[in-house]
């Protein structure tokens, strides 16, 4: 493991600054020139959308990585040694993002990012050539390598969590706008799986895409709306969710929203607050985005309520799944880390060996499986006071 400290650029001291002023208050042993090497740090390495169009989606990730490790070095570090985020900002850009990737792999065995689809497949050859972990924070599918990982649950899950509530509030028609890039294409994907599955029952009317960052979108919304759906499927992430809804407004559509989890969290939608469409804001959920209503039945309903406590305490605001995702991938590492594993390759064999249950429930890792805990039946409605409710529940 890097253990060092080192010498970064001034880039990344300003973005790690920015974002551990929202953390709890713990500190952690400097361990600088000459101390004892016990008690120096072992930095872990971020590349994520920190600005840009993924930005309001980051926000809640980057809580939830520092949430993590202000815990384990609360509880003492990894025998003694304090973990320390070292942030890049890719600027919502991929290539960016790999070039940073690149300068940071000389310095950590383990990078967590991005959060968009297209930022992970640009990261994912650089540090697999340079033996670093990369768990990556976006739910998109992916080819796995032996050092990849990413911990939202995979979209093969979301047909069968989906269709339940689509028949429920009787959605035949989906018309889909997503963004024009690996995110919108994931998503995308699992209506696709949803209507090959029951070609009679659900049928894509409409598939109109744009730029992220793009914010006119009232010619692709006028052909959704012409399609007469039932249903109106946002595949997007963080803050691109935005013009789609206001346009669904400013056309007087009043059907139902479906929101990709890219931008479900909090600070993605509260911009809508005020402006949400006729029909409701949907998406899927885990039961943390819900904590307050987590049955005692769920296994893990302790993990959950004691994530979401720690998390409000901390940020001041209630938790989703993209800042458990990024919380549990932290303990997982720091789990490694104690077992003895050091470098990338020991910590990706540790995580396929070893079973493990966090704040989204149980992560059944393997070889041939890299990817995170498994979504449960349930759905969540973004409301006017800036808070998810449980609006479905399959289970």
């Amino acid at each position: 493991m890097k253990r060092t400290r080192l010498a970064v650029g001034a880039s990344t001291l300003l973005v790690a600054g920015l974002v551990l002023t929202g953390c709890s208050g713990s500190s952690s042993s400097d361990g600088g020139e000459g101390g004892d090497s016990a008690t120096e740090p072992i930095h872990l390495g971020a590349v994520l959308e920190v600005t840009g169009p993924f930005a309001s989606a980051v926000e809640p990730v980057l809580n939830g990585l520092n949430l993590a490790i202000d815990q384990v070095n609360d509880e003492g570090g990894i025998d003694g040694a304090p973990l320390e985020l070292l942030v890049e900002d890719s600027t919502s850009d991929p290539a960016t993002g790999a070039a940073l990737a690149r300068t940071l792999s000389d310095k950590v065995d383990v990078v967590f990012g991005t959060v968009g689809g297209g930022g992970c497949r640009a990261i994912q050859p650089i540090l697999d050539r340079a033996d670093v972990l990369q768990y990556c924070q976006s739910p998109q599918p992916f080819e796995p390598t032996e050092n990849f990982f990413w911990g939202l649950a995979p979209l093969r899950d979301y047909p069968a969590a989906t269709a339940a509530w689509l028949e429920d509030i009787g959605a035949k028609r989906l018309a889909f706008i997503g963004q024009d890039d690996a995110s919108g294409d994931g998503y995308l994907s699992l209506f696709e799986a949803i209507v090959d599955a029951d070609p009679g029952e659900f049928e894509i009317v409409a598939d109109q895409r744009f730029a992220p960052g793009e914010t006119n979108l009232e010619t692709q919304m006028t052909v959704l709306r012409d399609s007469d759906p039932d249903l109106v499927i946002a595949g997007t992430s963080g803050g691109n969710v935005v013009p789609v809804v206001r346009a669904v407004k400013a056309l007087g559509m009043e059907q139902p929203v479906w929101v990709g989890t890219g931008s479900a969290s909090i600070s993605a939608l509260s911009p809508l607050a005020n402006d949400l469409p006729a029909g409701g804001l949907y998406t899927n959920a885990f039961w943390v985005d819900v904590s307050g209503e987590v049955p005692a039945s769920v296994a893990y309903s302790d993990q959950v309520t004691a994530f979401a406590e720690a998390y409000e305490a901390a940020y001041g605001t209630t938790p989703g799944s993209g800042a458990a995702g990024a919380y549990d991938s932290v303990m997982q590492v720091a789990a490694a880390l104690r077992s003895g594993a050091a470098t990338g390759p020991e910590i990706a064999r540790y995580l396929e060996q070893n079973a493990f249950t966090g704040v989204l429930g149980e992560y059944a890792m393997s070889p041939e499986r890299h990817q995170g805990a498994s979504l449960p039946p349930i759905m969540m409605e973004f409301g006017a006071d800036s808070t998810f409710t449980l609006a479905f529940d399959g289970s």
